[in-house]
């Protein structure tokens, strides 16, 4: 089973390498700027969100973020 928290870090740093700083930064905060789950998912999804719409993010990255996305509105039914 994937831990959620875990593999966006994951991919925060991944972004983080290829240059894309703030959306690492905003996917990093996403995991503590709420005072519960389920605002931490619905922020999360946002900022995920953010990553897929970004054109100039890498494909490989975009995939990451949509599935981690599927998880959290699948989470947030």
């Amino acid at each position: 089973m994937t831990h959620l928290y875990d593999d966006t870090r994951a991919l925060a740093r991944s972004l983080a390498d290829a240059g894309f700083g703030r959306h690492a930064e905003q996917l990093l905060a996403a995991l503590s700027e709420g005072s519960t789950g389920t605002e931490i998912f619905m922020i999360l999804r946002s900022r995920l969100s953010d990553v897929i719409d970004d054109g100039a993010v890498p494909t490989k990255h975009k995939v990451e973020a949509v599935g981690l996305r599927d998880i959290v509105v699948h989470a947030l039914k």
